[in-house]
């Protein structure tokens, strides 16, 4: 039987506004919150504290460190908790006549903008690669199609996936004079990931022009 088809772990959608095209990567999936956790190490703890009050000084020192060794989980399920929040939250990549905006704050210019590409999470060569100076044919017609979704990735592709051992990819935009690469979007499906770069990618082209 065929392996069952992983989970969106990223939806991707489109709106269209006055200034502009926004894609926006959301999160299918919201952090879960560790409350039963939470509740039993912070009730355990209060209880070590208010008996180490009453009881005598040798018993006391006991229960303050079991009071601290139950404070330590809490403060690391919150620490792991806030990590996955941020991780998971929407981004928001939106086109304007000035240029890419990220997150309606960070604009590139579209000068600036030498490339979009697909790589796995980790390492990796690029996947797809869709060019954005209009001043060179790069022959798109086999990158557009990725427009219409579930293009199925040839060997290269399924090679750089397995040996990166990830089945995700993230959206990176690089730019023009050898500055740094951008990581826009990550945790993307394959075919979300192709979706969202030949949509953003025509966007971006229109303007560049």
């Amino acid at each position: 039987m065929p392996a069952a088809k992983p989970p969106p772990s990223l939806e991707v959608t489109r709106e269209d506004g006055a200034a502009g095209a926004v894609f926006v990567a959301t999160p299918v999936l919201t952090p879960v919150i560790r409350t039963r956790y939470l509740l039993i190490a912070g009730l355990l703890a209060t209880g070590f504290i208010a008996g180490a009050g009453l009881a005598p000084d040798e018993l006391a020192r006991m229960l303050q460190w079991l009071a601290v060794l139950c404070a330590v989980p809490v403060l690391l399920l919150w620490v792991v908790t806030l990590s996955e929040t941020v991780q998971r939250r929407a981004v928001r990549l939106g086109v304007t006549e000035r240029g890419l905006t990220v997150d309606g704050a960070r604009i590139h210019p579209h000068e600036t903008i030498r490339d979009l590409a697909l790589y796995p999470m980790v390492g990796g060569k690029p996947l797809f690669v869709a060019w954005i100076d209009p001043a060179h044919d790069y022959r798109h017609k086999a990158e557009m199609t990725l427009v219409a979704g579930n293009v199925a990735p040839n060997d290269a592709v399924k090679a750089e996936l397995k040996a990166a051992g990830s089945r995700n990819v993230r959206l990176v935009m690089h730019r023009r004079g050898g500055h740094k690469a951008i990581v826009l979007v990550r945790g993307l499906t394959l075919s979300g990931g192709q979706t969202l770069l030949a949509a953003l990618a025509a966007e971006l082209r229109a303007h560049s022009r």
